[in-house]
């Protein structure tokens, strides 16, 4: 398996689904099966440059300082004062290297919460990184709550993005399973996101407003691409 079918298969079981295999038809889809009832699909959901003769995954050059931030967004939890913020990330390369950045977004944070600015705010972590700081609902525990980023290479916020990716993943797989549909009752899509990581409850009925998901699939579901979690789910009959 690699990393996405991984994150996949230990998310259905935490869901207490049984009979599940992996690759039941040999090379053809699924990638899983349930109880040789339901279908599954796995994908990752990336960041593509879309041309006219090509699409390119963005996504190996964002992993590392998405898991870079939220690494050291966990490490002022235990500085919470009853306030939250949400924070994400604008950058363009090229991208220091990670003890620099490290360093850079624990001195630009500190400062931040010794002389909060008025929000939201963008402040200035390096000469390629920068972070947009706005209120959030307090979360005990939590002082800041990480909301994806924008790459400037790609262009485009995180919602216009999501969407963007998010469709084109749903047409790949859409064509992929063509012939393969009647052998299953049931068909599932579970994207696995490196795009986002996360989203609010708001941002979570826009989404479901804006993308377009084929009735060939029961459910699409989106589980964050670090620690497996579902954070989008849409079901065909909702």
């Amino acid at each position: 398996m690699n990393r996405e079918e991984e994150i996949t298969e230990t998310y259905l079981k935490s869901l207490g689904l049984r009979g599940i295999v992996f690759e039941p038809d040999g090379n053809n889809p699924p990638d899983f099966s349930i109880e040789g009832r339901i279908a599954v699909e796995v994908r990752r959901l990336n960041q593509h440059f879309f041309t006219e003769n090509e699409v390119q995954g963005l996504e190996e050059h964002q992993i590392p300082l998405f898991k870079l931030v939220e690494l050291c967004l966990h490490k002022f939890d235990s500085q919470y004062n009853g306030f939250s913020y949400w924070l994400s990330i604008r950058f363009h390369r090229p991208i220091d290297k990670g003890n620099i950045n490290k360093k850079a977004i624990t001195r630009s944070l500190t400062d931040f919460l010794i002389k909060p600015y008025p929000l939201p705010c963008d402040v200035k972590v390096t000469e390629s990184i920068y972070f947009h700081i706005w209120s959030s609902q307090a979360v005990q525990g939590r002082v800041f709550r990480f909301a994806g980023g924008i790459d400037r290479e790609s262009g485009g916020f995180v919602l216009a993005e999501f969407k963007k990716n998010f469709d084109h993943c749903v047409k790949e797989k859409t064509e992929k399973i063509k012939g393969y549909h009647e052998r299953y009752n049931s068909w599932w899509l579970v994207l696995v996101d490196k795009i986002a990581y996360s989203f609010d409850e708001d941002e979570k009925k826009d989404i479901k407003s804006m993308v377009s998901v084929n009735p060939v699939w029961d459910k699409v579901i989106v589980l964050d691409g670090i620690k497996g979690k579902n954070i989008l789910e849409i079901n065909k009959n909702i």
